[in-house]
């Protein structure tokens, strides 16, 4: 009897990771995540895993797309406690919402410049006349954002941390890289807004109007401080979240200001397409 006990065990082998290597108990090996069993590649099984891989392992897409809509500040919260198993991290949601806004660009065949172009026009002031030197300029500084859009939209996310952590909410205890979090968060999710002017582009033939993102990204912003710093009133942290916004679309604007005069002194060629005589 003992001799056949010490053979089922001999022959009783551990399931190890397909991966790593490492001895599994459970659905996912506990030290690179690959699942413990993997069926045959077939049609179900890869629209299983590509499903597995949009939806996550727990849910942590739709978690993520839902707190950031209705408590983003919570959701950053929670991410700098420590919790990094709920949601996408902060860089990479930012990263995938850009990336994903060109995809549907792409496949809707709507040229990036002309919707930057939309965004750009304010209504405040009249366009550059056609051929002048000023429509070239504009042309061209479009298409350098456009070709560069995740330099410029990362740009602004420290601006905001600083304004965040050294002016309007110093009383916090995070640091500088914690007040991060939220920004990369919030702007990304906004570009679901741009995919929707996208969609509104190729559906009804005009983007939705700037004026209207821009209200709606004010209000988004006040609402996710306010909802992420609650050791204060919420009303105040409302305004301080709106002087956040402010106060970082000022800097930028001046940063460009700056970028602009030092181009217009090191190429003279741009100081000729800007000069008012090409421009009558």
């Amino acid at each position: 009897m003992q001799k056949c006990y010490l053979v089922q065990t001999l022959l009783q082998v551990e399931p190890t990771c397909i991966n790593c290597g490492t001895v599994t108990s459970g659905t996912y090996c506990a030290n690179c995540g690959q699942r413990a069993t993997v069926k045959r590649l077939s049609f179900r099984e890869g629209w299983n895993d590509f499903w597995a891989r949009i939806y996550g392992f727990d849910g942590m897409l739709p978690r993520t797309l839902r707190d950031l809509t209705i408590r983003p500040g919570k959701a950053a919260v929670k991410f700098i406690e420590r919790n990094r198993v709920q949601y996408y991290g902060p860089v990479g949601y930012f990263f995938l919402m850009i990336t994903l806004l060109y995809v549907v660009a792409s496949l809707l065949g709507i040229d990036m410049v002309d919707f930057l172009k939309n965004a750009a026009d304010t209504g405040l002031q009249k366009p550059p006349k056609a051929g002048s030197g000023q429509e070239k300029f504009m042309q061209e500084t479009v298409r350098v954002v456009s070709d560069n859009m995740k330099v410029v939209s990362f740009i602004i996310v420290p601006i905001q941390a600083f304004c965040s952590r050294y002016i309007f909410f110093r009383k916090s205890n995070w640091n500088f890289i914690e007040h991060m979090v939220l920004p990369f968060y919030a702007l990304g999710h906004l570009y679901w807004f741009s995919i929707a002017s996208l969609i509104a582009f190729w559906l009804f033939g005009s983007f939705i109007p700037n004026w209207a993102q821009m209200i709606l990204g004010i209000g988004y912003f006040s609402f996710a401080y306010a909802n992420m710093f609650t050791y204060q009133n919420r009303v105040k942290a409302f305004l301080k979240g709106f002087g956040v916004y402010l106060v970082s679309q000022l800097a930028l604007g001046l940063l460009i200001a700056i970028a602009i005069v030092v181009l217009l002194i090191l190429n003279p060629e741009v100081f000729e397409l800007l000069k008012p005589s090409n421009n009558l």
